[in-house]
């Protein structure tokens, strides 16, 4: 995992250069909202892709719905208002609202300690509490990494509720104390699940659907417990593939963290009655209340929703992706109550970029960030950073080298800014050396504030011979996900297998440690200078060991 470089898209410039209105002074009209959603989703108003549904209200009144591209491209169908498509991760806000419904019937606290309704949980010290499965700062290991490492991806055979929790439930070490970090794991809501079923006595589905949909008069909204159910008007999913669109459906029985069926009208209806705080003001208002590390640190996240601020201006929202599926929903308390609704059933499509989009088009006098003061290189003073450094989270290595007379981060420009600090992408990064005159250390800032150090590791990327490999290969175990790994040498290069039929080919970085396809692998030796354990490491599973079979 690299140092994130956050994507930015052109659709605003795009808005502005082709005379987006200026700030409304009163509500627009349905063609002015039609000429700016037309201009967002352009790409995708064809009979021949995939494409989006977009839902805009203000005040609690609709004031667009609409649909572009094709909800199914063997049988023709189109998008429209009505059509389903899948949330992604935007469900987390309806499983926190259906933990906090069992809060206000007074049947748990959200400090209580998770163990109380969930045993199988191993002890971590620190108590993981309620509130710690639902804004990821448990520590626990993402459950869709170790699926993977077990060589079954999501995709790739049906996961149900039981395999995610006792795969979760296995892993006896955490990626952090509990508190510490903001890490974004699914495991939290999927224990959630579990939870609220233990606590209300009740299948999950028919809690959330007799607590929230039926009240709130969500009539297209449903969850994917069963993924084989035909749903009529759900639009397929599909992802670009060597030129040709393929399906890419969900077909896991998964669901809690993602996977609810909705429409943009139900997800504007939702926001409106959190606006109104129709479930009671104790449940809405939780949702919304950021959480705090042990450091002090107040991060975006709070009870499934991301509460922050776009162009100045207050952001409630939460992006999802599940498969072939894209989406955002967002709502702007400051500008009328805003409230936008983005699903795409295409894989990629900037769902979020749609949604700025359309807010810039409407709200062009929202002040814009501030241009970083950068200032030229100086290129010499940078050379004695040259070199593989490797992060001290998830352990992948970056290489700072110059290309072309320019300094640059696996590939991304180090451009400096006037107050000693760089710039990589739209991310702060600095430079210190230790008082020994010889380590060096690169320290990104996240957005919350918090901070990822990459530590220098050696000067070049490590060449090994083929006996260094060899003494690598072997097989390593792991109980907690049931796995013996085959380690071997093919070509030249050095593979891991978790099983038959599936095999990652890594690529050497620092000394003894390799990218694989989606995680850093590396391995610490023991007598005969042979590998004695094999570690793996991503951004949500910072340190995994097996251990050499003997």
């Amino acid at each position: 995992m690299r140092p994130h470089l956050p994507a930015t898209g052109s659709l605003t410039a795009l808005l502005l250069c082709a005379g987006a209105a200026p700030a409304w002074s009163q509500a627009p009209t349905t063609a002015q909202l039609t000429a700016i959603t037309d201009k967002v989703f352009a790409p995708w108003n064809s009979t021949h892709s995939p494409g989006c549904a977009v839902g805009i209200a203000r005040g609690g009144t609709t004031l667009l719905e609409r649909g572009y591209g094709m909800a199914d491209l063997a049988g023709g169908r189109p998008i429209t208002p009505g059509t389903i498509l899948e949330s992604g991760s935007v469900a987390k806000q309806f499983t926190a609202t259906a933990v906090m419904l069992l809060v206000a019937d007074g049947k748990l606290r959200l400090e209580d300690d998770a163990r109380s309704y969930l045993p199988e949980l191993p002890t971590y010290g620190r108590p993981i509490t309620v509130r710690h499965l639902l804004t990821h700062t448990s520590g626990l290991r993402e459950w869709s990494n170790l699926v993977a490492w077990q060589g079954w991806p999501r995709g790739t055979r049906v996961h149900t509720q039981g395999d995610a929790f006792r795969i979760i439930t296995s892993q006896r070490a955490l990626n952090y104390p509990v508190g510490d970090h903001y890490s974004y794991t699914n495991s939290g809501y999927l224990l959630a699940r579990t939870l609220v079923e233990r606590v209300s006595g009740q299948d999950f589905e028919t809690f959330t659907a007799q607590r929230i949909f039926a009240p709130l008069g969500l009539t297209h909204t449903s969850w994917r417990g069963n993924f084989t159910r035909i749903v009529p008007g759900l639009a397929q999913a599909y992802r670009r593939t060597r030129g040709e669109w393929q399906l890419d459906m969900p077909n896991d029985h998964v669901i809690a963290a993602g996977g609810l069926w909705t429409t943009v009208g139900d997800w504007l209806a939702w926001n409106e009655h959190l606006t109104k705080r129709t479930l009671g003001a104790a449940v809405v208002d939780s949702l919304s209340r950021r959480m705090r590390l042990t450091n002090g640190i107040d991060i975006g996240y709070a009870l499934g929703l991301m509460v922050g601020e776009y162009r100045g201006t207050a952001q409630i929202a939460h992006s999802g992706s599940t498969a072939g599926y894209s989406t955002y929903l967002a709502r702007y308390p400051q500008l009328g109550n805003l409230s936008i609704a983005v699903l795409c059933n295409s894989a990629g499509a900037p769902a979020t970029n749609y949604t700025h989009a359309i807010v810039d088009a409407l709200h062009p006098e929202l002040a814009r960030p501030a241009a970083r003061d950068t200032v030229a290189a100086d290129l010499a003073s940078l050379l004695p950073w040259r070199g593989l450094y490797e992060d001290t989270r998830w352990h992948s290595v970056a290489i700072m080298d110059t290309v072309s007379g320019t300094m640059r981060l696996d590939g991304a420009p180090v451009r400096p800014l006037r107050d000693g600090t760089y710039l990589i992408g739209s991310q702060v990064m600095r430079l210190a050396m230790d008082a020994d005159g010889r380590t060096r250390t690169l320290r990104t800032v996240t957005s919350d504030g918090d901070s990822v150090v990459h530590r220098w590791r050696q000067a070049e990327r490590w060449r090994p011979g083929l006996a260094e490999l060899q003494s690598l290969a072997g097989r390593y175990t792991s109980d907690e996900i049931g796995v013996t790994f085959v380690v071997a040498v093919q070509n030249g290069t050095l593979t891991v297998s978790p099983r038959p039929g599936v095999v990652d080919t890594l690529t050497p970085t620092a000394r003894d440690a390799f990218d694989g396809s989606d995680n850093a692998v590396w391995f610490t030796r023991g007598r005969n200078n042979t590998g004695r354990e094999m570690h793996f490491g991503a951004s949500r599973v910072w340190h995994f060991t097996a251990g050499r079979v003997p």
